[in-house]
């Protein structure tokens, strides 16, 4: 996955933004999207999601969306198939096709998260720290097969921000946040606001 630069990958444009490390259940209806799925199965490859913007135009996607791997799916009560997948790398979506099928294509290539110095970026936040060290015990994200590794700036800064309550847009912007220190930046402002609201 280091070198991911593929010219034909299958693009899935939602309301939802999956950020690396992070899961994320999903309900799959639509034909084009159930094919994509038996493909990447088939093929045992992944697919990249982006977040979806409604405009006049028709639909058009971020141009910077998450790789995923699926890891689990099971036949849901109303029928429809379920799937689990699990964010693995930060892309950018270029030179985007749409097939017959009304499936996206699209050049994607890696974004490399930029070093940081782990240990100053963190010790910058010991609240947010406090506050997924707390979340990690819980009983619903005990049962999620995530891998907090809470010495490392990046791995807390996207898990904090795939379980703290946000919308779609501002996930997109720590997706697209330049490092793990200006993640975290945005994060302290967002869980102060969450903390006002909840007092």
């Amino acid at each position: 996955m280091s070198k991911l630069h593929i010219n034909k990958l299958p693009v899935f444009p939602i309301g939802v933004v999956v950020l690396p490390g992070t899961i994320q259940s999903l309900q799959i209806f639509e034909p084009r999207y159930l094919s994509m799925v038996k493909d990447c199965m088939s093929n045992e490859t992944g697919f990249v999601i982006t977040l979806s913007k409604k405009n006049t135009s028709g639909d058009s996607f971020m141009s910077q969306g998450t790789f995923v791997e699926i890891i689990d799916f099971n036949q849901l009560p109303n029928g429809l198939l379920g799937i689990t997948v699990k964010g693995t790398q930060k892309v950018s979506i270029k030179s985007v096709e749409q097939a017959e099928s009304g499936l996206h294509y699209a050049k994607i290539s890696l974004i490399p998260e930029p070093v940081v110095d782990d240990q100053a970026v963190l010790a910058k936040f010991p609240e947010l720290i406090n506050v997924l060290s707390q979340l990690k015990e819980h009983p619903q994200v005990k049962s999620l097969p995530l891998e907090i590794d809470l010495l490392s700036a990046e791995s807390v800064s996207y898990h904090l921000a795939g379980l703290i309550p946000l919308s779609p847009i501002q996930k997109q912007v720590l997706l697209e946040a330049f490092d793990a220190s200006q993640r975290m930046n945005i994060l302290a402002k967002l869980v102060d606001k969450i903390s006002e609201n909840s007092a």
